[in-house]
């Protein structure tokens, strides 16, 4: 519905996703480390007994710290998460709210360790969506950083996109521009590009081998560090 805007984590999802998702830095499974992780969302309605309202749960298996529950409420107007991250007796304490529509939406993401006693996330963003272009301004590490991103779908039938990321760290005083690229090149096979203003170059082949599963091959290559090995990735992930 128009008047419905998102939850927070979909502020610069777009753009985020196809510069960051399934490279090397986080694959469920990746021989460089020498480790296997499987993760898994499950998403459960519970509209028929307060509208508007949804839980998620997230599974990482060997790391029950990273595993989150969360519910989630969106009406006209709002979009509200709160959850607890870490199966621990000590979590962190998470909460979002969004107030806008599915065109224009203004939300804040905080989160709370328990342990710590303080807000590990102080986070605030802007979005404009479209169905081909959407934008973002967001505010992160309780304001020390500052991104502007962009998303724009050329071609819906062959999910060919581009997109762009302006970062800005305040405390360091450093830029730095994020430029990436996707494309069908095949039924099911999705193959993504990018480059970053720090000299850090990186690719991935996607392909889709049964309904959820994906097994992914990426590569990511700093050339101002050329003495050292690229990173490779192969990734095998089940998505609800």
């Amino acid at each position: 519905m128009a008047y419905r805007p998102s939850f927070y984590l979909e502020i610069g999802r777009k753009a985020r996703d196809l510069l960051y998702r399934d490279y090397t830095e986080q694959p469920p499974m990746h021989y460089h480390y020498g480790c296997c992780d499987w993760s898994y969302d499950l998403a459960l309605r519970l509209g028929e007994h307060v509208p508007g309202i949804s839980a998620v749960l997230r599974f990482i298996v060997p790391d029950p710290l990273s595993s989150k529950v969360e519910l989630r409420y969106l009406r006209d107007f709002l979009g509200i998460t709160a959850g607890i991250e870490g199966m621990t007796t000590n979590p962190v304490m998470s909460f979002s709210g969004v107030i806008g529509s599915s065109v224009v939406s203004l939300g804040t993401d905080l989160a709370f360790d328990t342990i710590l006693k303080n807000f590990t996330k102080c986070n605030a963003g802007l979005s404009f969506s479209s169905p081909i272009v959407s934008a973002s301004l967001t505010l992160e590490d309780k304001g020390d950083t500052a991104k502007a991103s962009c998303f724009g779908l050329i071609n819906p039938l062959t999910s060919t996109a581009i997109a762009a990321e302006l970062k800005h760290t305040f405390s360091q005083n450093e830029t730095s521009l994020t430029l990436g690229a996707q494309h069908e090149v095949a039924p099911l096979t999705v193959i993504k590009a990018r480059a970053d203003t720090t000299g850090k170059v990186g690719a991935l082949f996607q392909h889709q081998l049964v309904s959820k599963i994906f097994l992914t091959l990426a590569g990511d290559v700093d050339i101002q560090e050329l003495k050292t090995s690229p990173t490779i990735g192969l990734s095998l992930a089940l998505r609800p």
